[in-house]
């Protein structure tokens, strides 16, 4: 079975507590997660399939630096892009400005100063996150204090950087919009694959069902018409159900541990379906964690052969 076909081999992973603090998280559900631990819950890791049409890489990094002095705006522009080749810097000398800008252009992460006239860099933030949620902000500021510190992060900033005397400030900088952009373009890339498995299930493009303690914890309505039952008399009920007697190994064998690698599996069984026709199934699946407990996903699809029939 080609594995792009139903289930992909390629995943996009991310730590459970980086997708925790994210703000793309606190408005969405996280189905069927496959897990893999390595200690701690927050060493946990998150696994989906990446959709086939996978989020096109972005070349380069924009960043929006906002000061209302422009030989600061200079230096930092400059020392940015000089260190980082990727970098491309635009500088604003306002808040409203900046606004305008990222209106019309695409921006990666904005670096904005605190003190400005007119509008400083809190409510600058606070303006940015009604419209633009996601986009990394860095606080970069001479004006530091635990309080500025404490309403930046409680307005949503990504990260806070005090100004220092030298040159070397700029390296770490640099540093910390990489990294900012970098985790960004993984919770994008993690929430788009989401939005896609979601549709797999949702839309019925193929059937699924997890199994748990080798029973159905749950079937899509499109595996049950592909069987003919109603999705409520397989659940509960044992994938032998679906399954020519001679035939049982595909299940029987599926690990449900939660511990060690994710297992992937990819396998082909003689299907029965509810008025005795025989179906020959391709399915490939997974560990997943289902309900905060250990179980594996499956993604069936018939093929085009067909067993003699009879059982």
């Amino acid at each position: 079975m080609d594995g792009s076909s139903a289930f992909p081999a390629e995943t996009v992973e991310l730590s459970r507590s980086s997708i925790r603090g994210s703000r793309r998280a606190s408005n969405r559900s996280v189905p069927f997660i496959r897990t893999q631990s390595s200690g701690s819950a927050d060493d946990s890791y998150a696994e989906v399939p990446v959709p086939l049409a996978k989020m096109q890489d972005t070349q380069g990094i924009r960043v929006l630096h906002v000061d209302d002095d422009p030989q600061i705006g200079e230096l930092l522009q400059t020392f940015l892009e000089r260190i980082n080749d990727d970098f491309t810097v635009v500088t604003e000398t306002s808040a409203v400005a900046a606004m305008d800008h990222l209106r019309e252009s695409r921006i990666d992460c904005i670096v904005s100063d605190y003190q400005m006239p007119n509008m400083d860099g809190l409510e600058f933030l606070e303006i940015v996150r009604e419209r633009y949620t996601d986009v990394p902000f860095i606080l970069f500021t001479g004006q530091g204090s635990e309080e500025i510190a404490s309403d930046a992060i409680a307005a949503g900033v990504t990260d806070y950087m005090q100004k220092e005397t030298g040159t070397d400030q700029y390296e770490v900088l640099a540093n910390r919009v990489e990294n900012a952009v970098s985790q960004s373009r993984t919770e994008e890339q993690f929430w788009n694959a989401l939005s896609w498995y979601q549709r797999l299930v949702e839309q019925e493009i193929a059937g699924v069902c997890i199994v748990q303690d080798r029973e159905f914890a749950y079937v899509n309505q499109k595996l049950a018409e592909m069987f003919g039952y109603e999705q409520c008399e397989l659940m509960g009920e044992s994938p032998a159900r679906i399954t020519a007697t001679d035939d049982q190994d595909w299940f029987s064998g599926q690990r449900e541990s939660g511990e060690g690698d994710l297992e992937s599996f990819d396998s082909t069984f003689t299907g029965v379906r509810a008025d005795g026709e025989r179906l020959t199934v391709e399915v490939s699946g997974g560990d997943v964690e289902y309900d905060g407990a250990p179980a594996w996903i499956g993604v069936l699809r018939v093929t085009d052969d067909r067993p003699d029939a009879g059982e």
